[in-house]
């Protein structure tokens, strides 16, 4: 039977409505990995691995894959509106979940500023004036969005993720026109990934294959904002159909939009130049006499800026809901407005990162943005092995008590258990391999803290009775326990 604790809401009880579209799942998880991370952030990474970035990001891909398939059966087999810190509740422990969910909160709660900084500072760009209101404006008018019904979240969402695709679709037929001497006037082909001084893996690996480790959160980083497909199930139309659908498809386009505009990328600019104060794809085809680049991925870099921090705003606010709905966060941020989005949850998440906004100010841009990048990464990168780790727990629940997982199974997970089993060891290896990074140690520590912090809190509140043990399961929802009972 399930835990005593346990409440379903009435029929009559008002939860988060179904309001994203089908169409708006795939393009809403695209689009949450698509920020301006992608156009600037990638610039740090090709400096430090070099052409063999192509090689991180496919293993990169790889994790995310795993992590998507194994969310995808959790999902389907046991819906949560609480998402990935339901199931870390549910199957590692009340502990780890309240230190992943407030990890995942605090990193967008820092990472979303960030963005809203990038969309000021390229903003000012065209019209002078002040970065920190037009940073501010973009804040608010994420907020907005955030508040009103879930459908125009999806509508909006879904348009930005469109532009983004076609602007790395443009520079992907750009990049190849340029290798074949369509443009530029003299084929370049491989001359500038390979070296025959050097040979090939000096070449691919300028500055030796063991960065690949030490700085793959930072690749791992690029593909925040995946899990987003799980934060939108409760709210998505035929979940059981649309999320496996979603999940299978988001490991795919990862190829088209990461690893092949990347190859391309570093086949026509040298790693040498690549850094965080531009965009390396305009930076790119600038070098090659399209001056057009720089203000067109300028406007894109804004676009992903904001997409991304209203896509993180909507993961964040419904990780937090997912908190509560588990008794690991205050009952107020269930409470929903009149279009059934959590109030009280998305201004509890917007009001401090208006006051993170000043910290870019105050530490530098460019500090602030590695720092941020490095926290999300291992923040976000936490939440991804709880979810593996989560479905890996379930399935041997499942054989304990006299199950056949392909049986019992609706949606299963591809390639189980090395798939899983390989994603959770790069997640854990990237983690602890984080400390060995000088640019990224001071984030490595913040981040620990900020994970382990609420454990230890919950466990002293829990220890004097303070913490509130009633679990509320929507009218939708089943608790593993009750659907899968011991034989």
């Amino acid at each position: 039977m399930s835990d005593k604790n346990t409440t379903t809401a009435l029929p009559e009880e008002r939860t988060l409505q179904r309001g994203i579209m089908p169409w708006h799942v795939s393009l809403i998880a695209i689009g949450g990995i698509i920020g301006s991370c992608y156009f600037l952030g990638s610039g740090y990474t090709i400096k430090e691995i070099g052409p063999a970035i192509v090689v991180a990001y496919a293993i990169g891909g790889l994790v995310i894959y795993a992590v998507m398939q194994c969310f995808g059966e959790l999902l389907v087999n046991v819906p949560r509106r609480g998402s990935f810190v339901s199931y870390a509740k549910e199957f590692i422990g009340e502990s780890f979940a309240c230190g992943a969910g407030w990890a995942y909160w605090i990193n967008w709660v820092g990472y979303v500023p960030a963005e809203a900084v990038a969309c000021g500072i390229i903003m000012n760009t065209f019209v002078p004036g002040s970065i920190l209101i037009y940073s501010i404006a973009a804040l608010g008018l994420i907020t907005l969005v955030n508040l009103y019904h879930v459908t125009w979240f999806g509508h909006i969402e879904s348009i930005l993720s469109l532009m983004k695709i076609a602007a790395i679709a443009l520079f992907s037929v750009c990049a190849l026109l340029i290798i074949f001497g369509v443009i530029g006037g003299e084929p370049i082909g491989l001359s500038i990934i390979y070296n025959p001084e050097v040979g090939w893996y000096k070449s691919l690996f300028p500055n030796g294959s063991w960065i690949v480790v030490t700085t793959m959160v930072m690749i791992l980083v690029n593909f925040q904002g995946s899990e987003i497909v799980g934060l939108s199930a409760a709210e998505t139309q035929n979940p059981e159909k649309n999320i496996p659908l979603a999940c299978k498809r988001v490991a795919y386009r990862i190829i088209l939009i990461y690893i092949v505009p990347l190859a391309l990328l570093v086949m026509i600019l040298p790693y040498e130049n690549a850094n965080l104060e531009d965009s390396v794809f305009s930076m790119a085809l600038a070098a090659y006499g399209m001056r057009w680049a720089a203000g067109f991925f300028s406007v894109i870099v804004m676009v992903a800026a904001f997409s991304c921090a209203n896509s993180g705003v909507y993961g964040t606010v419904r990780a937090l809901y997912g908190l509560a709905s588990e008794g690991l966060a205050p009952k107020a941020f269930m409470r929903l407005n009149r279009y059934n989005v959590p109030q009280i949850a998305t201004i509890f998440t917007i009001v401090p990162m208006w006051l993170f906004i000043p910290m870019a100010y105050y530490f530098g841009e460019g500090a602030f943005y590695t720092m941020i990048l490095g926290m999300a990464g291992f923040t976000g990168t936490v939440c991804w092995g709880g979810i593996i780790a989560a479905q890996m727990v379930m399935r041997r629940k499942l054989k304990q008590r006299g199950y056949d997982p392909n049986e019992v199974l609706t949606v299963k997970t591809q390639l189980y258990p090395i798939l899983p089993a390989l994603g959770l060891f790069v997640i854990v290896a990237g983690l602890l391999f984080m400390a060995f990074q000088a640019d990224l140690l001071s984030a490595f520590i913040f981040s620990v803290a900020w994970t382990a912090g609420p454990m230890i809190i919950y466990k002293i509140m829990k220890t004097m009775g303070k913490t509130r043990a009633v679990r509320s399961l929507g009218a939708d929802e089943v608790a593993f326990d009750d659907k899968f009972p011991q034989k």
